[in-house]
């Protein structure tokens, strides 16, 4: 084993509704009348090389204090974990991850989002715009978590790269797609249900596919004929 894991948990998972423990009740910045609605997965992970600073592969090192202020959620957002709505749904997972000296990832999400299982795995920056909406399941990852060659040599961790998302206001993100490092999603753009995103979706488009390839042009500010490609397309 190259590279080593360390967790933390800041929620109380013996609380039925979200709490959060008392040494991390400043970390998650929420703005106002924003919920958490079922018990979200929220985690800090701090993954190194054995070789990082010279330490022990035993000694732990993942410090609270790296994440703190990391997660920032707008105002009238909701995160949906629960699952009592018409599709199959999950716990919504936001991931924060700091890897070796670099600093902890940022998640930020706007104001008047709906996220509903959507799992969001953070090396350097995550950010969501206002009033953009998720299907269930979706999935959003800043890095691949490895190197694609020389898996299990010493500097893994090192050579793993990232590289920030961004998904701008007005996006509707459709059910199970998955979105990966790199891509902007533009403003009022529709990513369809199970699609693969691995390049920019531009404003006012519609994306879906794997790869999701962008299949029809919107004219801007046509609000009627956004809400009819929602149908068509998203979940």
């Amino acid at each position: 084993m190259t590279c080593i894991y360390e967790n933390l948990l800041p929620i109380d998972k013996t609380k039925t509704s979200p709490t959060f423990l008392p040494e991390f009740q400043s970390h998650v910045l929420m703005g106002d009348n924003s919920a958490l609605i079922g018990l979200p997965h929220i985690g800090y992970t701090f993954v190194r090389d054995e070789t990082y600073g010279n330490m022990e592969p035993t000694a732990s090192l993942i410090n609270a204090d790296d994440f703190k202020g990391r997660i920032c959620i707008g105002s009238n957002t909701q995160i949906y974990s629960e699952n009592n709505v018409a599709f199959e749904n999950s716990p919504v997972r936001l991931t924060l991850v700091k890897a070796n000296h670099r600093d902890a990832g940022k998640i930020t999400i706007g104001d008047n989002v709906f996220m509903q299982g959507t799992n969001i795995v953070c090396y350097e920056r995550v950010a969501i715009g206002n009033d953009v909406m998720f299907g269930p399941r979706v999935t959003i990852m800043d890095s691949s978590g490895h190197p694609v060659v020389g898996r299990g040599a010493t500097d893994e961790v090192e050579r793993t790269s990232s590289s920030p998302v961004v998904i701008e206001d007005g996006a509707w993100i459709g059910m199970g797609a998955l979105i990966l490092k790199g891509v902007r999603i533009g403003r009022n753009a529709i990513v369809g249900a199970n699609s693969v995103v691995y390049q920019d979706v531009p404003d006012n488009s519609i994306a879906i596919g794997n790869p999701a390839k962008v299949v029809k042009t919107l004219d801007q500010g046509a609000e009627h004929e956004r809400q009819s490609a929602l149908a068509a397309y998203a979940a």
